[in-house]
């Protein structure tokens, strides 16, 4: 069973990823060493403004 953190949900639950490419950039985040949403930036698979979108929802939940 994977846990799902807020960021997780946020990007499933506005249609930004599938679930399945989220575990995929999981997999490409534990290799890349770095956070999800520099992931999903170097993947291609979000722009600048989902990007920095993505690290306001990242820091409203610390």
């Amino acid at each position: 069973m994977i846990k799902h953190t807020f960021l997780d949900a946020h990007l499933v639950g506005r249609g930004l990823l599938t679930e399945s490419q989220l575990v995929q950039a999981r997999v490409q985040q534990h290799k890349l060493k770095s956070s999800l949403p520099v992931t999903l930036l170097k993947l291609g698979w979000i722009d600048l403004m989902t990007f920095e979108e993505l690290l306001d929802v990242k820091d409203s939940v610390r």
